[in-house]
């Protein structure tokens, strides 16, 4: 990924710069109990936020080792910085980082995705005490096994679900569109496939930019939601025919398959703000020609369509990811659910649960 001017500044002073200006984070950090003894097998998108996150772990006593949630949004000046201060990463593939996490023998461990915990479950690793998940794509994976510890929920608190996901996510998302492209949203027809937070936040500031937004979600109660919004709603291979851009945030497996790519007109841009970079089904559209440093041309039967940061989650693969102080309401809510689980996991039955209103309430009350 070509450097933006914020990410050219030197490291430090970009780092000093986000703790400045985290300060629910930095509240959450002063509140963490000692970890000494706490082994975190913590996975995310290596940048510049969570080397904030990650720090207060380890200045607390913890030995923390990191993995990718997706080595398009990993910086090489923040992998570099975790290790100097004491932390372990591992760039391997997912599957093999998240194995080699499990011999690493976690107590504890912290997610964007749920590589390692489902790694634990796959390899019988019992040595777990609690978990804490990040995003709905990771604890849809979780749901669907065998748990032997508590996860807890971060995804459902009503400030990373109703504020995080549908203001920072779509913010972010549209300013790093315009930022690689030099492109506005106005009088575009803009689809946004799916209608969750995450979906409403897009479909929210499209319009605010100027765009003409078609919703698409398979819920009925989701497509009422967004035509009680004033958005028109219309089913994928429909709204596919008329759109000048396309953005995903379902959580699902190519979400946008063949079928709806083959439907794109030509010169509609393609792109990811959902968790799982197999939500674009780019096998289908091949490795196509780089027409600018985050953007690909995929031939299709109506012309050619516009690959932005190769489907991977745009904000943080193709630009500076969440604002500060915006991603610093989920940052403060992480080191609050460590400090949870660190300290009531035995109170705790195995398996996904909400982090409870006592864990993260003190910080924004």
């Amino acid at each position: 990924m070509a450097a933006t001017a914020w990410q050219a500044a030197p490291f430090e002073q970009r780092l000093t710069w986000a703790r400045r200006h985290m300060v629910h984070t930095h509240a959450a950090a002063t509140r963490l109990p000692a970890l000494d003894g706490v082994r975190l097998a913590y996975s995310a998108h290596l940048d510049l936020k969570t080397a904030v996150t990650a720090a207060a772990f380890l200045e607390r006593g913890a030995a923390v080792r990191l993995i990718p949630a997706d080595p398009a949004s990993t910086h090489d000046d923040v992998v570099d910085w975790l290790c100097t201060n004491g932390a372990e990463v591992d760039l391997a593939p997912e599957e093999d980082a998240a194995e080699a996490c499990v011999r690493w023998e976690p107590t504890h461990a912290l997610e964007a995705g749920a590589a390692i915990m489902r790694a634990a479950a796959h390899k019988g690793y019992r040595a777990l005490h609690a978990g804490v998940e990040i995003t709905r794509t990771g604890l849809t994976r979780l749901a669907a096994l065998e748990l032997h510890h508590p996860v807890f929920d971060i995804d459902v608190v009503p400030v990373k679900n109703d504020l995080h996901n549908r203001y920072a996510v779509g913010v972010s998302t549209w300013q790093t569109f315009t930022n690689r492209t030099n492109l506005s949203l106005r009088g575009r027809t803009v689809v946004v496939a799916g209608h969750g937070q995450v979906g409403i936040g897009l479909a929210q500031h499209a319009r605010d930019l100027g765009a003409h937004v078609i919703v698409v979600d398979p819920d009925p109660m989701r497509r009422l939601l967004a035509q009680a919004t004033g958005y028109q709603t219309a089913p994928m291979a429909e709204a596919a025919r008329a759109a000048h851009v396309l953005v995903t945030a379902t959580g699902r497996e190519h979400a946008v398959d063949a079928a709806v790519i083959d439907a794109l007109p030509d010169g509609c841009f393609l792109l990811n703000a959902g968790h799982s970079r197999t939500e674009i089904d780019t096998h289908h559209l091949g490795p196509g020609q780089r027409v600018l440093p985050t953007i690909t041309e995929h031939s299709t039967p109506r012309g050619h369509v516009l690959l932005v940061a190769d489907g991977h989650l745009v904000n943080l693969a193709a630009g500076d990811g969440d604002s500060l102080d915006q991603f610093d309401w989920t940052a403060a809510l992480t080191v609050a659910a460590i400090a949870w689980a660190t300290t009531h996991a035995a109170d705790t039955p195995p398996g996904i649960t909400p982090l409870p209103d006592p864990a993260w309430h003190p910080l924004f009350t």
